[in-house]
């Protein structure tokens, strides 16, 4: 077995029922010590399918993500019941690193399918390639799309993701909306949107969309765009341009010490918060309460997310959050599965076989939409990680 893997460029680096809102979840992840390889790790999510037709390796960016945990939860879930494809996955722990080693170890396992949820956007290319070598169908999955000449070099790759750029506008919309309807959005009465933009993983197409897109659509509503609170101000936005706004990783701590720093020095000016994930938005939300901010209508700061988690449609329901996005984590695991169910199966992937909701067929690009949230349609952001049908 080749292990050309290794050599791929690193510079860039719940079993539980979710209701919509109000409801309490817990999930469930295998944590791997960062000193050990991940083989340990494959071996414990290694999903039980007695007569499995097909094996399949997946590799998660990080199981300690709230959507990513639920997402592999019920990829792991439909494939127990089902039984057709046996599931054997691991967690890269945001490290480019680990994921090469986890990749590596995938490949001697030698599956009929290769799932990454890649975080090495810079090595999608060699990746693509490696995977050709190797003879394994890949899918990458809730990441960054490899390009049109991947997709022309290799005739066995897939994409399975959300339509990141309607998150990005969902986000301005919801921000917009507030602004229309309160007066006094303007909070130190400079006439300008000053805001602040928590951004996950600063290479991943929906950091990207996400940050572009809700500034664009805040824009074209007739606003103008002020201080970038903590990044590089921007005018002119574009969905699709680069945002430098502050990094956070999709992490709740690092968004709750950011938005923590920058209240001291700004917080008089800030009219709003974008924040990637709802992990992010619940970060800033914990540090505006801390500065005793959302008490009333006089010192709220509009905080919007991405995700609809169940933390996240509890702070829309109690006020502290404006709006999230639903990205269903339920759909991205089932449309994994379904897609190699069809192919193992010797069946057309379409929109219609596919036979999801929300859910289109374009080529090998699997694309499920989002849905915008707000304490208007909390109940639809209702999605249950045991369900199995798929």
């Amino acid at each position: 077995m080749k292990k050309k893997l290794v050599s791929i460029i690193l510079a860039t680096a719940m079993v539980a029922t979710l209701t919509a809102c109000g409801s309490s979840s817990t999930t469930t992840t295998a944590e791997t010590p960062a000193a050990e390889t991940t083989a340990a790790a494959s071996d414990a999510a290694e999903t039980t399918a007695a007569g499995a037709t097909a094996t399949a390796g997946v590799v998660w960016y990080n199981f300690a993500d709230t959507f990513i945990s639920n997402a592999r939860q019920t990829l792991n879930n439909v494939a127990a019941a089902d039984g057709t494809i046996k599931i054997t996955d691991a967690d890269s722990q945001n490290d480019t690193t680990i994921q090469d080693n986890n990749m590596n170890n995938i490949f001697t396992q030698k599956p009929q399918f290769f799932v990454l949820n890649n975080i090495n956007n810079a090595a999608t290319s060699q990746i693509v390639e490696n995977c050709k070598t190797e003879g394994i169908t890949t899918i990458f999955a809730n990441t960054t799309s490899p390009s049109d000449e991947d997709f022309a070099n290799y005739e066995n790759l897939w994409y399975v993701s959300s339509a990141s750029e309607q998150s990005g506008e969902n986000m301005g919309n919801e921000i917009v909306d507030y602004f229309k309807s309160n007066e006094n959005w303007d909070r130190n009465g400079n006439g300008k949107v000053d805001f602040i933009v928590l951004q996950g993983i600063p290479t991943f197409s929906d950091t990207i969309n996400r940050s572009s897109y809700s500034l664009a659509k805040i824009e074209e509503a007739g606003f103008t765009l002020g201080t970038c609170i903590g990044g590089e101000d921007v005018t002119g936005v574009k969905g699709g341009d680069i945002i430098n706004g502050v990094i956070c990783d999709f992490q709740r701590a690092k968004a709750q010490e950011n938005v923590e720093a920058l209240l001291a020095s700004y917080g008089d000016d800030i009219d709003c918060i974008l924040a990637d994930n709802d992990d992010e938005a619940l970060g800033a939300i914990a540090a505006l309460q801390a500065h005793s901010y959302l008490t009333d209508d006089t010192n709220y700061i509009p905080v919007v997310g991405v995700d609809a988690t169940a933390a996240g449609c509890e702070a829309i329901k109690n006020g502290t959050m404006l709006g999230t996005s639903l990205n269903n984590p339920v759909k991205l695991g089932k449309c994994i599965y379904k897609l190699m169910y069809l192919l193992t199966n010797g069946e057309e992937v379409t929109t219609e076989t596919i036979g999801m909701d929300g859910v289109t067929v374009t080529d090998h690009k699997i694309i499920i939409n989002y849905i915008p949230i707000t304490v208007d349609n909390l109940d639809e952001a209702a999605y249950d990680i045991n369900d199995t049908t798929f």
